[in-house]
């Protein structure tokens, strides 16, 4: 899966009633494997809101595409079908899927490591970033406006002995634990160390950053690092995956508070911001929304109507920084 690769979006995807996703296996060795189509299309009248679609910046509206980013190896949120590892699943491509219509645009899927990303939106190689972006003030103060649209906590995932006896990253000290690259997973790292390991006399936790899931958890098994660092839904669908092998351990809110995962547009789009946070809003009022993270088994990930708001941290207009 390295390399990027462009998807238009698809209606159907697997029908899960847990957060299995794939496999592990299954995912390092190109996902080959089978999926079963479902309906996901409650939303998808073709019917376009004129208000919200006049909202959408002039050269996205004429392309008649949502350029959409994200990297496709965190299952359930995105991951590639095991029939065409050209093709996104998940949580985001069927959101987008019910989203983008709803302001007259198609949505078209460029697999992104994640060092790649929040450039990538500055830039415009992409109009907007759906699938790892963890919303924080820092981010809204500076260059992007955020939109949650997915509750989630995070989680080590390491071999089944390794974390026998683990309730939390402070069970941690003095092992490796691996990280996104600049991810705010690190800043977790750096606090617990602070506020545990370092108090009690242990080793701090090393910290060692990947590119993604994959190169991560390949290094957890080989034994070069101790855990990675995802959001819980992800690992999971990981551990499900593995027969066993490994384990995830959800982190304590004594360590960190659950935060949202957010669609991320440059503050250079700031109508985008606001068309896709308003159709958004619609398809969670029409339980389209809802039904897709129940079919991917993530239900209690979702977010209220009242908490898709543009910029939660901070409270700053579509557009503004500080």
């Amino acid at each position: 899966m390295a390399g990027i690769h462009l998807q238009k979006s698809r209606r159907s995807r697997v029908a899960l009633t847990s957060l299995a996703i794939l496999s592990t296996a299954a995912l390092l060795s190109a996902c080959s494997g089978t999926t079963e189509p479902v309906d996901t299309s409650t939303a998808d009248t073709g019917v376009v809101d004129e208000e919200l679609a006049a909202l959408v910046p002039e050269q996205i509206a004429e392309s008649g595409v949502l350029s959409l980013g994200g990297l496709w190896e965190t299952p359930p949120m995105i991951s590639v079908d095991a029939a065409d590892t050209n093709v996104a699943v998940g949580v985001a491509p069927d959101l987008a899927a019910l989203v983008a219509p709803i302001i007259g645009l198609e949505p078209e899927w460029t697999n992104m490591q994640w060092p790649a990303q929040l450039p990538g939106v500055l830039s415009g190689v992409v109009d907007a970033l759906w699938a790892q972006v963890t919303g924080t003030a820092e981010r809204e103060a500076a260059e992007y406006d955020q939109i949650p649209f997915y509750k989630t906590t995070d989680a080590i995932l390491a071999l089944s002995e390794t974390v026998a006896d683990v309730t939390g990253l402070k069970d941690m000290c003095g092992l490796t634990v691996g990280t996104g690259v600049g991810s705010v997973h690190i800043d977790l790292v750096k606090s617990v160390n602070e506020s545990f390991c370092v108090p009690a006399g242990e080793p701090v936790i090393e910290i060692a950053e990947y590119q993604g899931a994959t190169a991560a958890i390949s290094a957890v098994r080989a034994g070069t690092i101790d855990a990675w660092l995802d959001t819980t839904a992800n690992q999971v669908s990981y551990a499900d995956g593995s027969g066993g092998e490994l384990a995830a351990v959800e982190i304590p809110e004594d360590e960190e508070a659950p935060s949202y995962i957010t669609i991320t547009v440059s503050k250079a789009n700031p109508g985008l911001s606001e068309a896709l946070a308003g159709a958004l809003r619609l398809a969670i009022e029409d339980g389209s929304y809802q039904a897709v993270l129940d079919e991917w088994g993530v239900g209690p990930a979702a977010v209220t109507v009242d908490e898709v708001v543009i910029n939660p941290y901070t409270g700053l207009a579509p557009g503004e920084s500080e």
